[in-house]
């Protein structure tokens, strides 16, 4: 320890603070499991043919986690910054992206969506429920702010969130979310997630915690926790426009059906205005 009015000794200089409540994400253990869950699959798919059809050639991929969307607009020709505040989790899409040859197409930012350039993209991009994680309404408002800001004019934001009105919590046991995938390092794991927590929330929408028990090959088990804000269709859309966004589209699932009161999600396409 400095003595008291001597210059303290500078350590290194720290890295994105990732919440509490998403502990998991600097695990590499339970960040490889995700990445096996969260391989791709029809979302990946619509926002890949939602961005050709709007021409985006610029895209930056916030909470971009492990890189999969990333690298599958990067092999079709768009030009992509992802960023995310998890080491591990930029660690794997470095990885990944070297791997499917497609480096020059990306760029890689451990950190906040705040550090993207100003007017630097077509696109912003939020998918795999990323738009839940910022719980507080502050935090909320700062990502759409720094979306604005890395948009040139006329450029578009897409983001889904569950729809609250049709969330089924008696479902969310191990009995219906058991299931058994390969693991990257070898054998079989078994994952199953069960309600931890839910706290009511008649302004902002409520938030419910959900704790993931997860089986390894080796028999350990190693469980994670995270929190997720479920916001109302009205609260989004009111947070879109207090940003300055025009709404162009909600959509109620993958297949571009219309947003109704039991879809199972809130898909929005916004638009910063050319002026």
């Amino acid at each position: 320890m400095s003595s008291p009015g001597s210059p303290a000794t500078p350590g290194p200089a720290p890295g994105p603070q990732v919440d509490p409540a998403f502990a998991w994400v600097q695990d590499p253990e339970l960040v490889a499991i995700y990445d096996v869950e969260n391989a791709g699959g029809w979302d990946h798919e619509f926002y890949l043919e939602l961005l050709e059809e709007l021409g985006a050639r610029r895209v930056a991929d916030v909470g971009c986690g492990t890189g999969v969307l990333g690298v599958l607009l990067a092999q079709h020709g768009i030009r992509v910054v992802g960023v995310d505040p998890s080491a591990a989790m930029i660690d794997v899409a470095r990885s990944r992206s070297a791997r499917a040859g497609v480096d020059a197409q990306i760029s890689w930012i451990h950190g906040f969506a705040d550090q993207l350039e100003t007017g630097g993209v077509d696109a912003v991009v939020m998918e795999g429920h990323v738009a839940q994680y910022f719980l507080d309404r502050a935090d909320w408002d700062g990502v759409l702010a720094a979306a604005w800001r890395a948009l040139s004019p006329g450029g578009h934001l897409a983001f889904e969130s569950r729809n609250p009105a049709a969330l089924e919590l008696d479902a969310w046991d191990a009995e219906s979310t058991r299931e058994t995938q390969p693991h990257p390092a070898g054998g079989e794991f078994t994952s199953w997630m069960e309600i931890a927590g839910v706290r009511p929330d008649t302004v902002d929408g409520q938030l419910i915690t959900a704790r993931a028990h997860n089986l390894l090959p080796d028999a350990r088990e190693i469980i994670a926790e995270e929190t997720l804000r479920y916001r109302p269709l009205d609260v989004l859309r009111a947070s879109l426009t207090d940003a300055g966004f025009e709404i162009q589209q909600i959509w109620g699932d993958w297949d571009r059906e219309q947003l109704s009161e039991d879809s199972p999600e809130m898909i929005f396409l916004a638009q910063k205005p050319l002026r």
